[in-house]
């Protein structure tokens, strides 16, 4: 029996899951649901789950790479599968490089998210388009990356970016305008040639900036 530990901010997800996966049929059980790490390192029992299946984009006090790092912490043994909508290279890389074992999107099949379990609680990692491209940055050379191109804050700014905050808080953050955040980032695009903020994040993580 796989024991999930699901950390999700909204309850109706954890009822679908229960309802497609059932312990006596697919030898799944969802033993414990929270809606944050820090209730799971307060409340959780180790021994009570075998994998955490975590929701990337839960309340905005809780960012994905720290959450993936405090549970890490609190439970080193104890693999992380991401659960989300989210359906792009640059976060499934991020969680990949954070150390998480799957990344399952909450659109999937259930005979994909069983298998997907099966194996990580086989201690495979699943990441489809990440471990087979053997991360495209790695095969650009260093004077193609935009490293030479952008200076220390602009990287700064874009790696706010990348982490999902806004344009103002990232104004907030660095003590400066809107106006001028915008600039840079448009300044940024320029130099990369991306057509759009999107374009943008795809450009650097493939050339390993973010």
């Amino acid at each position: 029996m796989i024991r999930l530990l699901v950390i999700e901010d909204h309850p109706v997800i954890v009822n679908g899951l229960r309802n497609i996966l059932r312990p006596s049929r697919d030898g799944i059980e969802i033993t414990g649901f929270v809606q944050n790490p820090d209730e799971a390192v307060e409340k959780i029992d180790p021994g009570s789950f075998d994998i955490v299946l975590l929701d990337l984009w839960l309340h905005k006090d809780h960012p994905p790479l720290e959450n993936v790092k405090k549970l890490k912490s609190a439970f080193p043994e104890k693999p992380i599968v991401i659960f989300t909508s989210e359906d792009t290279y640059m976060w499934k890389r991020k969680m990949f490089e954070a150390g998480v074992k799957a990344y399952l999107l909450k659109s999937a099949e259930k005979p994909e998210i069983k298998v997907t379990l099966e194996k990580v609680a086989e201690g495979q990692t699943i990441f489809e388009g990440i471990i087979e491209q053997k991360f495209v940055a790695q095969k650009l050379s260093v004077s193609d990356s935009a490293k030479h191109l952008l200076t220390e804050n602009q990287i700064e700014i874009v790696k706010m970016l990348s982490n999902g905050m806004t344009q103002q808080k990232i104004a907030d953050s660095k003590k400066t305008t809107l106006s001028n955040i915008e600039k840079t980032i448009k300044h940024i695009r320029d130099t990369v040639d991306a057509k759009n903020n999107t374009e943008l994040m795809r450009i650097l993580v493939e050339r390993g900036i973010i």
